[in-house]
C-alpha cells in the first residue's frame, strides 16, 4: 500500500510538471508568433511559426496530457493569442493629417490701462518712459504718452509709476505637460513671470489636447507654445526606416517639432533629412559620438544642454578625435533584429523608452569619470570654442543651455574641484557663445512631478547662472523674451512690448538693463490682458508651499 501511494504521488507530480511544461511551451511559441506578427514585413515567417505551433499541438494531443478539460482550454488560449497576433500585425490605420489652425489667444473680460511706466525695448535696450499701455481682447491695442489714452469707466486702471514693462518670460525647455501637478506648476510659472513655454516631450494624446486649445486658453496660466510627440530614442527609432516613418506619423499628428533624445548617427541623419522635407524643426539631444559642427551644418534647429554628456567640451578639445572615439553612443543591442521586433510591442516599447529617457535626464550633466573630466578641462581650447560658435552662427543653430540642469547633473552627489572646474568651463563656453553672437534662449529642463515647486522658480535660477557666465543684463533679458519668439517664428505677436503683440507683459520694480537681479523683482504679470498683482502672485507662491 505504501509503495502504491508513493507511486501515485510521483505520478501526480509528473503530471503537474508535464502540464506546467506544456503551458510554458504554449506561451513561448505563441508569444513568438505574436511578436513576429506585429511586423507585416515578417508575416510570412509568422505564419510558418504558427503552422509549426499547430503541428506541435497535434503531436501533443497523442500524449497522456491531452485529454479532458485541458484540450479545449489549450485551443482557446492558442486561438486567442494567434488572433491577437494577427490583429496586431495589421497595418495601423492612416492618421488624418492635422489641419493647421491658429490657437486662439485668450482674453481678459475687461480692458486694462497701465499708466506712467517705462517700456524696455528688447531689441535695442532703449527705454521709453512715461507711457501708457492699453490692453483689450488679449492684445496690446495702444501705447501712447502717459495721460493721452482716454480712460473708460469699465476699464481696470493701474498706476504703474516707476515700473518697467518687458515681455512675459519664455521658458524654452520644460517637461511639464503629462506630469503630476501640471496645473499647480503652471500657476507657479505665471507667478514667476513665465507667460509661455516650450514643452520638450509629448505623445499623440497630449498633442490632441494641445491642438484642441488645452494649455493655451487660460489668462491665469502660461501658454504651451510648441511641443513634440514621442521623443525619438534608440527604443522607438532603432533604424533609419522606422525613424523616418515615425517622423511622418508625428507630422500628421500635429507635432510642432521633432525631438530627439539621442539616437545613432545614421538614424539622426535620416531624421534630419526627413524633417527638412516636411519643414518641421528637428531639435534636442546630440550624443557625444557625433560632431556638433557637422550637426549644425546639416540643419539641426536647436542643441540642448550643450550637446549632452559633455558633447560641446569634446568639440572644443584639442584631443577631440580621441575623446569622440571614446564617447558613449547608442548601445548596439538596439539595432539587433530581435530587439527591434520586441520593441514593436507598444506596452513593452513604452516602458523601456520611459526608462531610457529617465536615464538620459539623470546623466545629462555628463559621466563622472574623474580622469576623463580632467582631460576635458586640460585640453579645452578657446580657439576651438570660437570655431564651434562661428559654425553655429553661420548655420543659425540655436542653443538652449539649461545651466541649472548642467549644475544639477554635476553636483547631484556633492561637489569637488573637478566638477567645479568643469562647470566653470561651461560658464566660460556660454560667455564665448554669447560674445560670438550664437543665438541662445533660456530653458531649465524642469517639469511637474515631485519637483514641481522647483520648476516654478527655475527660470530665475537660470538667470543667476547666466549672470555668473558674465552675460550682460540685456542679453539675458533677450534670451528670456525676444529670442524665444524669434526661434518660434512668433515675432508678429511675441517678444517685444508693442502695439498688436499679445498682452503678455511683466512689470518690474527696477530697470532690468542695470542688473540681471532686477529680473527677479516682479511687481505684476499681465497674461493676455489680465492683470495679476504682486499680492496675487505672492498668494500663489504661498499656497504652493503648503500643498
Amino acid at each position: 500500500m505504501k509503495r502504491k501511494g508513493t507511486y501515485m504521488e510521483q505520478s501526480r507530480k509528473r503530471k503537474i510538471l508535464k502540464m506546467v511544461g506544456f503551458m510554458f511551451l504554449l506561451v513561448l511559441l505563441f508569444g513568438i508568433v505574436l511578436v513576429l506578427m506585429i511586423s507585416s514585413d515578417e508575416r510570412w515567417f509568422a505564419y510558418l511559426i504558427l503552422t509549426a505551433c499547430i503541428g506541435s499541438l497535434v503531436m501533443l494531443r497523442r500524449t497522456e496530457f491531452w485529454h479532458g478539460w485541458r484540450v479545449p482550454l489549450c485551443w482557446v488560449v492558442a486561438l486567442v493569442v494567434a488572433w491577437i497576433g494577427l490583429f496586431a500585425g495589421q497595418p495601423s490605420a492612416d492618421i488624418q493629417p492635422y489641419t493647421t489652425a491658429e490657437l486662439e489667444q485668450p482674453s481678459a473680460s475687461y480692458q486694462l490701462l497701465l499708466n506712467n511706466l517705462t517700456i524696455v525695448d528688447t531689441r535695442t535696450g532703449n527705454l521709453t518712459s512715461n507711457v501708457s499701455i492699453l490692453f483689450a481682447d488679449g492684445k496690446i491695442i495702444d501705447i501712447a504718452p502717459a495721460g493721452s489714452i482716454k480712460a473708460d469707466k469699465d476699464m481696470k486702471i493701474v498706476d504703474a509709476t516707476g515700473k518697467y514693462a518687458v515681455p512675459g518670460y519664455l521658458n524654452m525647455h520644460m517637461h511639464l505637460i503629462g506630469e503630476k501637478h501640471t496645473s499647480d506648476t503652471m500657476d507657479l510659472l505665471l507667478a514667476n513671470g513665465v507667460t509661455g513655454f516650450r514643452q520638450m516631450s509629448g505623445s499623440a494624446e497630449l498633442l490632441k489636447e494641445w491642438r484642441s486649445g488645452a494649455f493655451t486658453s487660460s489668462t491665469d496660466q502660461p501658454a504651451l507654445l510648441t511641443m513634440p510627440s514621442d521623443v525619438l530614442t534608440p527604443i522607438n527609432a532603432p533604424t533609419p526606416k522606422i525613424a523616418v516613418e515615425l517622423v511622418r506619423r508625428q507630422k500628421k499628428e500635429g507635432a510642432g517639432i521633432i525631438k530627439v533624445g539621442g539616437v545613432s548617427p545614421d538614424v539622426f541623419n535620416a531624421v534630419q533629412a526627413e524633417a527638412d522635407k516636411l519643414n518641421i524643426p528637428f531639435e534636442g539631444h546630440v550624443l557625444p559620438d557625433m560632431d556638433l559642427k557637422e550637426v549644425a551644418e546639416n540643419g539641426f534647429a536647436s542643441v540642448e544642454h550643450f550637446g549632452i554628456n559633455n558633447g560641446a567640451l569634446i568639440s572644443t578639445s584639442t584631443d577631440e578625435k580621441t575623446l569622440r572615439a571614446e564617447a558613449t553612443g547608442v548601445p548596439s543591442i538596439t539595432e539587433n533584429p530581435i530587439f527591434v521586433q520586441f520593441m514593436k510591442i507598444k506596452g513593452l516599447r513604452d516602458f523601456v523608452n520611459e526608462q531610457a529617457i529617465s536615464l538620459a535626464i539623470k546623466t545629462s550633466g555628463g559621466k563622472k569619470d574623474s580622469a576623463q573630466l580632467q582631460h576635458l578641462i586640460d585640453t579645452y581650447s578657446e580657439e576651438k570654442a570660437i570655431e564651434l560658435a562661428d559654425v553655429y552662427v553661420e548655420n543659425n543653430t540655436w542653443q538652449c543651455l539649461t545651466l541649472v540642469r548642467m549644475h544639477l547633473g554635476l553636483f547631484a552627489d556633492g561637489s569637488n574641484s573637478i566638477e567645479q572646474e568643469l562647470y566653470d568651463l561651461y560658464l566660460k563656453l556660454a560667455k564665448t557663445f554669447d560674445s560670438e553672437g550664437v543665438k541662445m534662449m533660456v530653458g531649465t529642463d524642469e517639469g511637474g512631478g515631485a519637483n514641481w515647486r522647483t520648476a516654478g522658480y527655475s527660470i530665475h535660477q537660470e538667470f543667476d547662472e547666466l549672470e555668473k557666465a558674465d552675460i550682460s543684463p540685456l542679453h539675458v533679458l533677450q534670451m528670456a523674451t525676444l529670442n524665444g519668439a524669434e526661434f518660434l517664428g512668433r515675432m508678429d505677436d511675441m517678444g517685444t512690448v508693442e502695439i498688436g503683440k499679445n498682452g503678455d507683459v511683466v512689470l518690474l520694480d527696477e530697470n532690468p538693463l542695470e542688473s540681471v537681479q532686477n529680473l527677479h523683482k516682479i511687481d505684476a504679470v499681465i497674461r493676455a490682458g489680465a492683470y495679476h498683482s504682486k499680492e496675487e502672485l505672492d498668494s500663489i507662491k504661498k499656497n504652493a508651499i503648503v500643498k
